[in-house]
Parts: C-alpha cells; sequence; structure tokens
C-alpha cells in the first residue's frame, strides 16, 4: 500500500479555500513491515505552489499510524493581492491606453481588467516516506502518487466562527445572476442606493474566473465573457451601455481554462483564475462612456447577454456643499480584493515635525588669506557673518496625518467600516495618485440603527511616506 495524502477539508472548499484558514493534511499508509522493523520512520509531504516544490514536511507515525500536517502558513508566505497593475504573459493591464509595460500604475488604475500576480495560488502535496535500516543508518526516501491534495487558494479569510474547513466560494463563482464579486459591498444598500463615487475616482472590483474546480462545468465555472456598465438618469431612465470583453487583449482571461498547477513542469496558470475590473467613473470616462447627466449606473458581469453576477449600484456624489475635502480610501477586504469609502465631511490636515538640532561653530579663514598673494596684501585671516553657526537643524523628519469623518450612515455602510479598520493595506487616492496610509485607530465600535440612530465614524490616517525635507548636508 503507498501513502495516501488527504485534505480535512469539505466540500467547495476542497477545491478553492481561502489561505487564512485551517488548512490540515493528513498521512496514513507506510506498509506495516517498515512500521514494525525500520528505524526513523516518518511521513513526508511535498507541498507544490503553482508547481513549484517550496517544502518538504516530515512527521512521525502517530498512535493510529497516521500523521497530520498544517500547511496554512506555508501557504499565506505565497499569496497577495496585487498592488500594481499585471504586466506578464502577453496580457498586461492598461491605464489610460498605456500598457503596464510602457506606464507602471497601480491596479485600482486598470482601465479594463487584469490577471492576479500571485492572489490566488494552486497547492498540490505529493505524499511518501522515509526510515533507515538502523538507528544511525542513511535515510531512505520513498515517493508515492496517493493524493487527492490539488486546490485553488487566495488571499482571503475565514473566521473561526465560521466552522473549520468548510467554507467554499460557491457564491463567488459567477454563473448566475445571485453571484457575487469579491467585494463586501451589497449590490444594493437597505436604503434602496449603492455605493458612493465622485466623478474622476478609480474603483476596481475582483472575481473568480475560469474552471475553478477543475472538471466541474456545473458548479465550478466562473463564466464571464464580459462585464457590463449600464448608466441611467435621476428619473431611472437608462442612458448608456458598454460591455467589455474579457479576454487577454483586454487585460482578462480564457473562461474555459482548468484553473492548476502542474508539477512536472513547474507551470501555472492561476493568473487567470482571478481577475481584477476597473469600474470606477475614471474607468467609465476613459472607456468613452458620457458621464453628463448620470445619476448612478450598475456594473454587472455577463455571457452571452446573460446576467452572470448580482448587478451593483454606484451612486454619483457630489463633493459636499460646504467644500470639504473628500478623503477616498482603497482597502485590501477579507474576501481578497479591494473595496473603496469616500469619507466627505470635515477634514483636518496636521504635521507632526520632528527635529534633530545640531551646535554649529561660526567664523572662517578664507580661502584666499592663506595663499602668498593674500598674505602679500594682507587678506583678512578670519571671518565671520551673522548668518554663521548657532543651533541648526540637522535633519527633519514630517509625518503627515489627516482626520476624516463620515457623513450620517445607513447600518450597512457602518458595518463595511469595520472592513476599512481591520485592513491590513490601505491607500488613499488624490487625483490619479495612490499613496499607502494607515488607518491608527485601535478600536472598532459597532453602531446600530436600534443602539445608535445616526450613525457617524471618526478615523485618524497616516501618510505611509514622510515629506522629504532637505537635510543640512
Amino acid at each position: 500500500m503507498a501513502v495516501q495524502l488527504r485534505t480535512t477539508m469539505v466540500g467547495d472548499a476542497k477545491k478553492l479555500a481561502p489561505a487564512y484558514s485551517d488548512i490540515v493534511i493528513y498521512a496514513e499508509g507506510i506498509p506495516a513491515n517498515i512500521l514494525n522493523t525500520k528505524y526513523n520512520v516518518k511521513y513526508r509531504c511535498s507541498i507544490f505552489i503553482d508547481g513549484v516544490n517550496v517544502a518538504v514536511l516530515k512527521a512521525p507515525p502517530n498512535n493510529n499510524r497516521k500523521a497530520i500536517f498544517r500547511i496554512s502558513s506555508i501557504l499565506q508566505d505565497y499569496t497577495e493581492t496585487d498592488k500594481s497593475g499585471y504586466d506578464l504573459a502577453g496580457a498586461s493591464s492598461g491605464f489610460q491606453n498605456q500598457s503596464m509595460l510602457e506606464y507602471n500604475h497601480a491596479i485600482h488604475q486598470i482601465d479594463k481588467f487584469a490577471r492576479n500576480r500571485s492572489n490566488l495560488n494552486n497547492c498540490i502535496c505529493i505524499g511518501g516516506y522515509e526510515y533507515s535500516n538502523t538507528p544511525s543508518g542513511n535515510i531512505i526516501t520513498i515517493g508515492s502518487l496517493g493524493s487527492d491534495v490539488n486546490f485553488n487558494y487566495f488571499n482571503s479569510v475565514l473566521q473561526h466562527k465560521d466552522g473549520y474547513s468548510t467554507e467554499g466560494f460557491i457564491d463567488y463563482i459567477l454563473n448566475g445572476n445571485t453571484k457575487k464579486f469579491l467585494t463586501k459591498f451589497t449590490n444594493q444598500f437597505t436604503n434602496g442606493k449603492g455605493q458612493k463615487i465622485q466623478l474622476g475616482q478609480y474603483h476596481t472590483v475582483g472575481f473568480l474566473n475560469g474552471r475553478l474546480y477543475g472538471i466541474d462545468f456545473v458548479n465550478g465555472q466562473s463564466t464571464v465573457s464580459g462585464i457590463r456598465y449600464i448608466t441611467y438618469d435621476a428619473n431611472d431612465t437608462q442612458i448608456d451601455a458598454l460591455t467589455i470583453t474579457n479576454s487577454s487583449i483586454n487585460g482578462g482571461s480564457s473562461t474555459n481554462s482548468i484553473i492548476t498547477g502542474n508539477f512536472v513542469n513547474q507551470t501555472s496558470n492561476t493568473a487567470e483564475g482571478l481577475l481584477y475590473f476597473g469600474c470606477g467613473t475614471a474607468q467609465l470616462e476613459q472607456n468613452g462612456l458620457d458621464l453628463s447627466n448620470v445619476a448612478y449606473y450598475v456594473v454587472v458581469a455577463v455571457s452571452g447577454g446573460v446576467s452572470k453576477s448580482q448587478s451593483y449600484r454606484f451612486d454619483i456624489q457630489d463633493a459636499d456643499c460646504k467644500g470639504y475635502e473628500t478623503i477616498r480610501l482603497a482597502f485590501l477586504n477579507s474576501l481578497g480584493a479591494w473595496d473603496y469609502y469616500n469619507f466627505t465631511k470635515k477634514s483636518t490636515r496636521t504635521t507632526q515635525i520632528n527635529k534633530s538640532p545640531i551646535k554649529q561653530n561660526y567664523g572662517y579663514t578664507p580661502y584666499l588669506s592663506t595663499t602668498a598673494l593674500g598674505d602679500l596684501v594682507n587678506y583678512t585671516y578670519y571671518n565671520q557673518g551673522t548668518y554663521d553657526g548657532g543651533t541648526r537643524v540637522f535633519n527633519v523628519n514630517a509625518t503627515e496625518t489627516i482626520e476624516a469623518n463620515t457623513d450620517f450612515i445607513s447600518e450597512d455602510e457602518a458595518a463595511i467600516l469595520e472592513e476599512l479598520f481591520l485592513s491590513p493595506d490601505v491607500y488613499m487616492q488624490t487625483g490619479d495618485i495612490f499613496e499607502p496610509v494607515v488607518i491608527n485607530e485601535t478600536e472598532y465600535i459597532k453602531q446600530t440603527t436600534a443602539n445608535d440612530m445616526l450613525k457617524q465614524y471618526i478615523i485618524t490616517i497616516e501618510k505611509g511616506h514622510n515629506k522629504r525635507v532637505q537635510r543640512l548636508w
């Protein structure tokens, strides 16, 4: 009997799992004669990420002659949500019609589609065992291909309260009009409105693409041939519509690809399995839509004219009438993609300045006075100015922080802000620029309609980069 590897995940999680969850593999099947007569007996579990062997784990048999391998921390080392556009494998994303190879751009700025670099990955585990004939003898290794461990995973989170290894992503496989993008916003808030966005702002949605469950065409294939924008005026009358085709020329990928790794030739096509799509007002205008009279628009995944996702509404929001600066943040959500939020009320910018002082001497000897000519004509041997010496600033560190306020918001929006408060990766949009920031709040207080009626949040944002200031020398 050969060593067999099994996953303890069940249902859809066996094919597509969150990286930040408990992923456990167990091994069995070392022959009885090896267990009974040999030394230093251990199970082996070789982990392949996107076809490349990244680790070999070893464990001795337990009392029931099996072994357990916890591999979550290893998988997490190889997944990361994209920050920049995509420029690999002939499917470059674009920004203002320039490819990533021509003009570097943030993932938030993509005109149409972008593949992921390392967000979604494939994991294959291959089993085996090892032993020695004597306590100090050479280790003999025996391989085995008996394994059912072949699954995709991505940079998402499963909370402990949601159960052990049961959370699949069937609701995010885009093959029907109830399915979801990788966003924590619902398709409609309870007040009948959508996400708020202003003109000139960028936005993306992440979504799963292709055959994520191997040969399972029915449940495991996201069939998105394109994503459609539909614009409306304030009277709910449709103004325009445009479908952006999901193709490699637009930065996307085929929906028929089986998303997996190949440990024989150390390759994978997982870049095609999770895509991003640009759907902000800046992207709509870039793709030729006139937003002059648009009050809101809808974004929906389609195939052959049929909806393959829920319809997500975006309400175009004017800047605050009192002239307050809008602070727009992009933040990594627990589903492994990006969400966005506008803070439209009063904001206060503060620059924290830390200076390193130094005491300088004053006075100097002019150069010419040290020459023969200078000595001959009696040049001064010492000089000083009122500007010389004294306490000076050797170095300045200047960190900008912003205190931003929401408007009075709904309970649904308040729940979204918890994701922002917890997010480890946040960016602020200023014009066409995205820069890293840190949310300094250490406490999130959940506000509900029953308890709080009107809900409003204040956050403190710290710029990720210090302001550049010249040094004294």
